[in-house]
């Protein structure tokens, strides 16, 4: 995102928060995305409803109400559908708009269509509005000052209270603590047990503090620390402390549960605003979590600036799927005594119409952090099962590798899904090949097994992928229902791999053979690679050097012409 449009979000973002209630942020909004982006007309429908806006409706009205210039805005509107343009009191007006859940932000003007770039903010501006109102939401209006469960001060107190110390001078230190696996304390143990675990928390975090630190407890399982008087420097090891104290184990309910936390840290002093500094810390945490169990991050300007382009983003990909962005090309595996292929695996691409091409390793994890990767993984099992049916009305024997993620191996319904779609599809179970990585497998060995096992069941094979970068169990790897490992890119990193890294491979090889697995090998991309592995008796060969993924137009030529010639 540019610094123009971070510039404006972030104003749009204060303005909006400063709203005593929720007409008064619609209000704001409407005005704010008008003024930003020099539209005559703004507004915010709530579940497809004229809530609020700003400029002129109708003739002779001079601004939003609630009687015809709301009627008349709802009826150009609803006339409009998905056109770009809006009839309103016989003008011809350029119209953006952007939904983000229940809420959709339009503006509207006569000088000349929207940008991308215009588009792209407004769409941010949405959601900002959304996680606005989410998180007035959280403040119970401010009439709760103190939870119930743990004792310590709300979200709202806790800011009223930072607010009062951001008007004195001196340093003041915020804490953002957020828990790992309570959820999975939740699922397992039940909500009662998950409540007992956070009033344990909450003590925990109150004996790490100064006498003059303020906790609170913000929604969830989220908490923050007020540390007054405090620099960065000082704040850390009280964070730090936290971290090793939530890491010991909570006695509940008879047994001992293991959770863990990540914490953001942010320092300011007077002149800040107490949202502004509770969501640097935010910012912080989210880094925190990105980073792995038990980490500390503090908080740099540039991190809001990424945060802002993170919540763009999330945006583009969920409109993304209702758009239908995506694309399929498809990579062959090689058999290397042979050279013939024996299968594609399905590489799902997208093509964004306001970013152009955004890379997999770009949107994936956003995908499996929003959960919109379900969607998506139905998306590529249907598709790529519609057009490995047509390629093996020709080559019978022909596999389908599809990658799987781990939201989608957790979720109930997943192996009821890809029995279905093979039925309305038509394609034997036999011939698909699902991938998942040896870390999703290994972080929860017995769920996995029970979700393989139910896959099993439909006939379905099951791949490893990256395999040895995971650090399996073997104890666990000879009980998972897996067919085939695919051994990591890693280990032929080099054009003319040493004895070393062929004693991986080997390795790797020799328990395949004893476990009855077939060995893939990823990332072949010289001779010299593909000579070596095939002498290790690697039974499948992956790569650039045996063949670039390809359209599905151009997968017959791939996998029938193209197969790579045995020396």
């Amino acid at each position: 995102m540019s610094d123009w449009s971070a510039r404006r979000l972030t104003a749009f973002f204060a303005a909006v928060c400063e709203q005593a209630g929720e007409q008064a942020a619609f209000t704001v909004a409407a005005e704010q995305a008008a003024e930003t982006l020099a539209g005559e007309i703004g507004a915010v429908l709530r579940n497809g409803l004229v809530a609020a806006g700003a400029g002129s409706f109708s003739s002779g009205a001079g601004g939003f109400s609630s009687g015809a210039g709301s009627e008349a805005l709802g009826a150009a509107l609803a006339a409009a559908g998905d056109r770009p343009l809006l009839h309103l009191d016989g003008r011809e007006l350029h119209l953006a708009s952007a939904r983000f859940g229940p809420v959709t932000l339009l503006v509207a003007r006569a000088a000349e269509p929207f940008a991308s770039r215009e588009r792209q903010l407004l769409q941010a501006m949405a959601q900002s509005l959304v996680l606005a109102l989410h998180s007035r939401t959280l403040t119970g209006g401010g009439r709760q000052r103190h939870d119930a469960l743990t004792g310590l001060p709300t979200r709202a107190a806790f800011l009223a209270t930072l607010d009062q110390r951001l008007r004195t001078d001196g340093p003041v230190s915020v804490l953002f603590v957020d828990l790992d696996r309570f959820k999975a304390v939740n699922d397992s143990l039940g909500h009662p047990a998950g409540d007992e675990l956070l009033g344990l928390v909450a003590a925990r975090i109150r004996g790490c503090l100064p006498s003059d630190a303020t906790a609170a407890r913000l929604g969830s399982d989220e908490f923050a620390v007020l540390l007054p008087d405090a620099t960065t420097d000082e704040a850390l090891p009280v964070a730090y402390r936290i971290v090793d104290a939530i890491r010991q184990p909570f006695p509940v309910r008879g047994h001992d549960v293991f959770v863990g936390a990540g914490i953001g840290v942010a320092t300011a002093s007077s002149g800040t605003s107490a949202g502004d500094l509770l969501g640097s810390a935010d910012i912080a945490m989210d880094r925190a979590k990105q980073a792995g169990a038990g980490q500390v991050v503090v908080y740099a300007p540039h991190m809001h600036t990424e945060a802002l382009a993170r919540l763009t983003l999330d945006g583009d990909l969920q409109r993304a799927v209702e758009l239908g962005e995506f694309r399929l090309q498809y990579q062959p595996l090689f058999a290397l005594a042979t050279g013939e292929a024996t299968g594609v695996e399905a590489l799902v691409r997208w093509q964004s119409s306001q970013r152009g091409y955004v890379s997999p390793g770009d949107f994936v994890p956003m995908a499996e952090e929003n959960g919109l990767i379900r969607d998506i993984g139905r998306w590529v099992l249907d598709t790529a099962g519609e057009q490995a049916v047509r390629w093996r009305a020709t080559m019978p024997e022909l596999t389908l590798n599809v990658n799987v993620s781990g939201r989608q191996l957790t979720d109930p319904v997943f192996a009821e899904d890809v029995e279905r779609i093979l039925a309305r599809r038509g394609l034997p179970a036999s011939a698909v090949i699902l991938e998942l990585t040896e870390s999703v497998l290994m972080s929860d060995p017995r769920a996995a097994i029970a979700c393989l096992s139910d896959l099993k069941a439909l006939g379905v094979g099951v791949s490893v992928d990256d395999f040895g970068t995971g650090y399996s169990s073997l104890s666990y790897l000879r009980r998972l229902p897996v067919d085939e490992l695919k051994i990591d890119r890693a280990f032929l990193s080099r054009a003319e791999p040493t004895r070393e890294d062929l004693a991986v491979v080997r390795a790797v090889v020799d328990l395949a053979r004893t476990l009855r697995l077939r060995t893939v090998v990823e990332g072949i991309e010289t001779e010299f690679q593909r000579q070596a592995v095939r002498a290790l008796g690697c039974d499948l060969g992956q790569g650039y050097h045996l063949c670039r993924p390809v359209h599905p137009e151009d997968v017959p030529a791939a996998v029938g012409i193209n197969a790579v010639a045995v020396i």
